[in-house]
């Protein structure tokens, strides 16, 4: 299917623009660059201007085509990209003539599919395209970078190689009973099993980081009614998105919208007041508030400093407010202050501020900033963090490699270990893609952007 078919599709959004991009990739483009603008061997991987020409010798379009011969294009098949003045009208119309010179459009992801396929890049840099393109935010694209750099791959092998060494010395074992190997010469074997297993699994808590960065880092605003909770909502979002009112108890639901705050996607939440309720609607508003704590990365406690630390306030949070961020917000810092810091719970930090202020947005996403980048150093994203579909393989991966070890512990026979040890080899090996079926590799690629 891959190397019989010419796949086409638009490279950039449907949408007017000033440019637009056809990609076209298979055996038809040597042909197709003759029978459209009548050069038979233009020179690979150089801007062309010509009119494009349909079936029926009418010019379709002014375009620069590049054409890039097999193997040394991002497919590794012949391939031509043609850009085109951004209306989708003209798209449909080469789109349309490219069909009938028999080419077919482009499943979602199939260029990057053919692209591994034909060995331009292992799996794990397949997907950090995908990861590059979709990220929301600069530390997603830095850790995407490491990837398609190829150094989760490089990692990985280095881990394999240290796993087929040990292969090799327990098959020796078997193959030469004569030499009566000792699993008790095996310690610096072990050693070896520990320090893998320990990369490993190192490898496996970074998805934490990466499943918070995709979802958009969780920053909820909680405190007592009338605090000046939905203000400084909309004083971040720079938009009255929240409903103010003198009224206590006005926000009964959670609201949440996303935001940048420097390399950070944030997902900021405005939660209801948390006292005891003066009604049922309010009560589950205050459970709402309750639960979101729970699942706050940074929490942005706001108090009335003009009055004292509300006693129900204080009552209903203090078991889940231990052991969290929590960035304190003195509100209405231009009133006389009443509230006491000694009843605060144990917090981060502390701002005394005004939402009415002008510089109060600015120097409470400056002290979120701190936080974060104490949470998620700038070396995180010089490490590598895998996704999900990674992080399984690497659990089975150590899974194996802690029964490999268990079993040498227990002084079981070289066969059991040896079928634990390719276990594992065959799980890294499913990360690279050296292991794969049809089926996986269709489930991994349907989720690329089609054009990619």
């Amino acid at each position: 299917m891959y190397n019989a078919d010419t796949i086409i599709s638009l490279a950039t959004p449907p949408a007017e623009s000033a440019l637009g991009i056809i990609r076209i990739s298979g055996p038809l483009s040597a042909a197709l660059c003759n029978s459209i603008f009548s050069l038979e061997s233009p020179t690979p991987r150089k801007s062309i201007l010509k009119y494009y020409k349909d079936t029926e010798n009418n010019i379709i379009d002014h375009v620069i085509f590049v054409y890039f011969k097999k193997n040394n294009s991002f497919t590794g098949e012949d391939m031509i990209e043609i850009s085109f003045h951004g209306n989708m009208i003209i798209a449909n119309q080469i789109l349309d003539d490219l069909i009938l010179r028999k080419c077919r459009l482009a499943e979602p992801g199939e260029y990057s599919k053919r692209a591994f396929l034909n060995g331009k890049f292992d799996l794990t840099q397949a997907e950090a395209i995908a990861e590059l393109i979709s990220s929301k935010s600069e530390a997603e694209i830095q850790i995407a970078k490491q990837k398609l750099l190829g150094r989760f791959k490089n990692e990985l092998l280095k881990h394999r190689s240290k796993i087929l060494q040990l292969q090799t010395a327990f098959e020796a074992a078997i193959d030469f009973p004569e030499d009566d190997i000792k699993i008790e010469s095996y310690d610096n074997k072990i050693l070896v099993l520990n320090d893998v297993t320990k990369e490993i699994k190192k490898l496996i808590n970074s998805s934490r980081i990466k499943t918070s960065l995709n979802n958009g880092i969780k920053i909820v605003i909680i405190g007592p009614p009338n605090a000046g909770k939905s203000s400084l909502f909309n004083k971040l979002l720079h938009e009255k998105r929240s409903i103010v009112n003198d009224k206590p108890g006005t926000t009964r639901d959670y609201i949440s919208e996303y935001i940048k705050i420097g390399k950070f996607n944030i997902q900021l939440f405005d939660t209801a007041g948390i006292r005891s309720g003066k009604s049922l609607n309010e009560d589950l508003g205050v459970e709402l508030s309750l639960e979101m704590i729970e699942e706050a990365t940074i929490l942005l406690l706001v108090l009335d400093s003009s009055t004292p630390y509300p006693s129900d306030f204080k009552s209903k949070t203090k078991e889940a407010l231990l052991n969290k961020n929590i960035i304190i917000i003195e509100n209405k810092s231009d009133l006389e202050k009443k509230i006491c810091p000694n009843e605060y719970p144990p917090s981060n930090s502390t701002l005394s501020a005004s939402i009415h202020h002008e510089r109060c947005s600015e120097m409470i996403c400056d002290q979120i900033l701190e936080e974060l980048d104490k949470l998620y150093p700038n070396d995180n994203f010089n490490d590598i963090i895998v996704n999900k579909r990674q992080m399984i393989h690497l659990v089975e991966a150590s899974k194996f490699l802690d029964d490999s070890l268990d079993l040498i512990k227990s002084n079981e026979p070289e066969e059991f270990i040896l079928q634990k040890l390719r276990l594992s080899i065959e799980a890294i090996n499913l990360i690279i893609g050296e292991s794969t079926n049809e089926d996986m590799l269709d489930m991994l690629f349907k989720n690329f952007c089609i054009g990619k």
